[in-house]
């Protein structure tokens, strides 16, 4: 098909290793510019990202070619090498197996966006695994 439209919004999370409190104020703002530069690098559309200590979350607008399972690998793949390449921290960085992911709709990616955006918020009032929980429910995960 040489005419094909589509949007695809995606709301990815992801936790690290064990969910180990790694992501810290000095370690975050670096891990996450890393993220941003791969997906720049490697043509994926990262819209939002933000998280906090523990876990991860983004917002991403998916092409008719890209594989969501591909888009993870290369997102956490790629940033936890860099950390270790760059001897960020004294002991080996890695990210959780797997991820949640969880389709928007175009008319709620504002929403979804300021969910993301008010991360720190959010797990003042719950934790991670009352939010997988409660993102679960919203769509509709059995």
């Amino acid at each position: 098909m040489s005419h094909v439209f589509q949007s695809l919004w995606v709301h990815v999370t992801w936790a690290t290793k064990n969910r180990q409190p790694w992501l810290t104020a000095k370690l975050k703002p670096l891990v996450f510019n890393q993220i941003r530069h791969i997906a720049e690098k490697d043509n994926i559309h990262l819209d939002f990202l933000n998280g906090i200590y523990d876990h991860v979350h983004c917002l991403l607008s998916l092409r008719t070619t890209d594989r969501l399972d591909l888009v993870m690998q290369q997102l956490k793949g790629k940033s936890a090498h860099w950390v270790n390449e760059q001897q960020l921290t004294d002991f080996t960085f890695g990210w959780q197996n797997g991820y949640g992911a969880f389709s928007v709709s175009p008319s709620h990616v504002e929403r979804v966006r300021n969910y993301i955006r008010n991360q720190e918020k959010h797990h003042q009032e719950q934790d991670y695994w009352q939010e997988m929980e409660m993102l679960e429910k919203m769509a509709r995960v059995s």
